[in-house]
């Protein structure tokens, strides 16, 4: 075959990207809505991919719709606006502080899961084996293998299984890195589990930042969770989709570098300023979804606007906030928020990967739940081929 330019498509490929006929694509260009770039005698016409795309997107155009596209996935569980976020119809501002994690857990999943039970010896046994310095997102993704082990019923994708394994997976994975048992006595909750690898830290505080981080909607994690529903896998298999995502240095794991650009920017508030307005965004501002706040963050700054302690570290960061919005339009985000929490409480550096990751277990089995009664495989992506023909 010929070398083409790449970005062109068939007609065939014109139709299925579009979502109709191939005569409807011959009506097209008798029409002048596109027109061929060029025609090679074995394959027929080749359109450029652009126009194709413009076409697609043009007034009254919706064509049918194609399996995978994450546009289509429909969900009644969490809704971003540019300001807001809520859950299930509940915004974040009622429930933080109100609602406890568990309590915001079940809202989300629609079903109440039983207290964990965690791994025992043979969760001590692999966390002992991991070298010391093994990432705390790593050690997540043991617990859940070592919760997945423990599960007699690991197998059953039951709406109420997939709860109670998502449980079971944030009671580990604590456990993993606190060294509590993953089921607490009495009723304490996953905060309580949490307070021994984050000391000094209030519950209610670390409850509240559970639950403004339980659930994103459609977050790359998430998605990945969905699309192992979809193909058949178990829960666990499923929340290690969500893990496996999350380890990424523009998701959960953007944490660390903005803790660390915090550190350096609470010693010298107009230095970073000055750097960040010539040398551009610094790690957690500008956000994908948010447009006017990241309300999770908002609430966080509040509250530690009213907490005991040095309140310089709170005015620095209002200070920044304020004048890369007013400059740059860049919104500060929950990761900032968590970072002041890190510093001002000398908490482990990963701390707010583990309180992250943790909380997004609730959100993560919502959506494993939901995906459950749509139709298997449906994320099979299909690819518009623009190579060498």
């Amino acid at each position: 075959m010929s070398d083409g330019p790449a970005g062109e498509l068939t007609t065939a490929q014109v139709a299925e990207h579009l979502g109709v006929k191939v005569q409807t694509v011959y009506a097209y260009v008798s029409r002048g809505v596109l027109a061929p770039v060029r025609r090679d005698p074995r394959i027929g016409s080749l359109f450029d991919v652009r126009e194709v795309q413009s076409v697609a997107g043009g007034p009254g155009r919706s064509g049918r719709r194609r399996t995978g596209v994450a546009e289509d996935v429909r969900t009644a569980i969490t809704e971003i606006g540019p300001g807001s976020l809520a859950y299930r119809g509940s915004d974040v501002r009622r429930l933080a502080g109100a609602a406890t994690f568990e309590e915001v857990r079940d809202l989300l999943v629609g079903l109440p899961a039983p207290a964990p039970d965690g791994g025992g010896e043979q969760l001590d046994r692999v966390m002992s084996a991991l070298p010391p310095a093994t990432p705390v997102l790593d050690r997540f993704k043991h617990a859940v293998l070592v919760a997945a082990g423990t599960d007699p019923g690991r197998h059953d994708r039951s709406p109420a299984a997939f709860a109670s394994a998502g449980a079971r997976c944030a009671g580990v994975m604590a456990a993993s890195v606190s060294g509590m048992p993953s089921r607490p006595a009495g009723d304490a909750g996953l905060a309580a589990s949490l307070s021994a690898y984050l000391p000094g830290v209030p519950l209610d505080l670390l409850d509240m930042v559970l639950v403004l981080l339980a659930d994103h909607d459609l977050a790359t994690s998430t998605t990945a969770v969905r699309v192992a529903v979809s193909a058949g896998s178990d829960a666990y298999s499923c929340l290690l989709a969500g893990l496996a995502a999350a380890d990424s240095p523009v998701h959960v794991a953007a944490s660390l570098a903005v803790v660390d650009w915090l550190r350096a920017a609470l010693r010298d508030p107009q230095q970073a300023l000055d750097t960040a307005l010539v040398r551009g965004r610094p790690p957690g501002f500008g956000h994908l979804v948010y447009t006017e706040q990241d309300p999770r963050a908002q609430l966080l700054l509040d509250r530690f606007e009213h907490g005991t302690g040095d309140p310089a570290p709170w005015a620095a960061v209002r200070h920044l906030e304020a004048e890369l919005l007013e400059r740059r339009d860049w919104v500060l985000t929950v990761d900032v928020a968590l970072a002041l929490l890190v510093l001002t409480h000398d908490l482990p550096r990963d701390a707010g990967v583990a309180l992250f990751a943790c909380a997004r277990t609730a959100g993560w089995t919502a959506h494993a739940v939901e995906e459950l009664a749509a139709p298997a495989m449906r994320f099979r992506l299909r690819g518009v081929y623009t190579g060498t023909r």
